[in-house]
């Protein structure tokens, strides 16, 4: 789970806190034309990027609900979390590959790209990846052997299946506005070998599959003190020439988030001539962590998300020749890594029953106009 806050810009937040307390009939959008039949995502979509969204095995089955939902609106996957590190190699040398084989064979036959996520990460990698028997760091000869041996194992299996990786996952420091503390100190992978291991983990990376996209993902990514540390890691692995082909900037965000942030972003990194996708899209329908939660999708709530997510979509399409494909981190709003007892997110448009929200229609009008 991702340690993150909710940002906005002033000036959304008070435009949001109006409407919030307006009546319907005085802020809402041009009204739905409710003849319209909501059209798959992945239609909706198709000349611009791949419509993505995170999984588990037990999605894979087109006989549920979830696997419907999948082939209706999906034509990308990622693993929520089973090509984690943890989940394909806990024990040294023992690999599990049943679960994510079932994501692959799933989107074989419903003719799906998938997403790596991840190779390289300080989270969700077991302990054995960084300490000896002794609870001592690793040496970084054994410890970049060991990392080797495993991107090889894991990208060399899925050859031609995955066609895009999250090689190195959540390097940078975060909460640093004035740009003091570059990569993120406390991980293992980092205290071992400073930055090297995000180089190498890339390099092992092309090696076992020359074909494959190879991405750098990380959250908090559309603000000012993390983008820029982001921009200038993938700027100097270009200019070392390291096989590094995007960003991945997770998408989790709040109906507050300033646009102008998100367009900032996108432009920095269409500058710098590298692929961009968003990884992991949740759009939670609070303003900020200390408004009261509910388990309710409330009209409130209902109207923030209408006027934000077309919002989001209208900058995404106007970088849609850069942007390679955009993930929702879940499927629908009955489960969302959010979600905590009595504080309910709702941050997909598709609702809890599976099915297109007045916001997804918002977001079709936007671009069938």
């Amino acid at each position: 789970m991702k340690n993150y806050k909710f940002h906005f810009s002033m000036l959304a937040a008070i435009m949001l806190l109006i409407i919030s307390c307006s009546s319907p009939e005085d802020v809402d959008p041009d009204p739905i034309d409710n003849s319209n039949q909501p059209i798959p995502l992945k239609e909706l979509f198709k000349d611009h990027f791949p419509i993505g969204a995170a999984v588990t095995p037990n999605h894979m089955d087109s006989r549920t609900p979830h696997g419907r939902a999948l082939i209706q609106h999906f034509n990308s996957l990622v693993a929520e979390n089973v090509m984690k590190p943890d989940a394909l190699q806990r024990v040294k040398g023992t690999y599990t590959w049943a679960n994510a084989d079932r994501i692959i064979q799933f989107a074989k036959e419903n003719n799906m790209l998938v997403r790596g996520h991840t190779l390289t990460w300080h989270s969700q990698t077991p302990d054995w990846f960084f300490y000896d028997e002794n609870g001592e760091l690793h040496t970084p000869e054994v410890a970049m052997k060991q990392l080797e041996e495993h991107i090889t194992a894991v990208v060399s299996r899925y050859k031609g299946d995955v066609y895009a990786w999250d090689v190195v996952n959540e390097a940078m420091f975060d909460w640093d506005p004035n740009g003091q503390i570059i990569y993120r100190e406390d991980s293992p992978w980092y205290k071992i070998m400073g930055p090297a291991y995000i180089d190498s983990a890339f390099v092992y990376a092309h090696r076992a599959d020359p074909d494959a996209k190879l991405f750098y993902n990380d959250y908090n990514s559309i603000f000012s003190w993390k983008r820029n540390k982001i921009f200038d890691l993938v700027k100097r692995l270009k200019d070392n020439n390291i096989p590094i082909h995007g960003v991945g900037l997770q998408g989790h965000w709040n109906v507050g988030t300033s646009i102008q942030d998100l367009r900032t972003t996108l432009e920095l990194f269409r500058g710098l001539g590298v692929e961009i996708q968003i990884t992991e899209l949740d759009l939670s329908v609070y303003l900020s962590p200390n408004e009261p939660g509910s388990t309710t999708y409330t009209e409130q709530f209902n109207m923030r998300q209408r006027i934000a997510y077309p919002e989001i979509f209208r900058v995404l399409l106007d970088y849609s020749d850069v942007i390679t494909g955009v993930t929702f981190w879940g499927i629908g709003d009955d489960a969302s890594w959010l979600d905590t007892p009595g504080r309910k997110h709702f941050p997909f448009l598709l609702d809890e029953q599976l099915q297109p929200k007045p916001a997804y229609l918002e977001v079709q009008r936007l671009i069938r106009r």
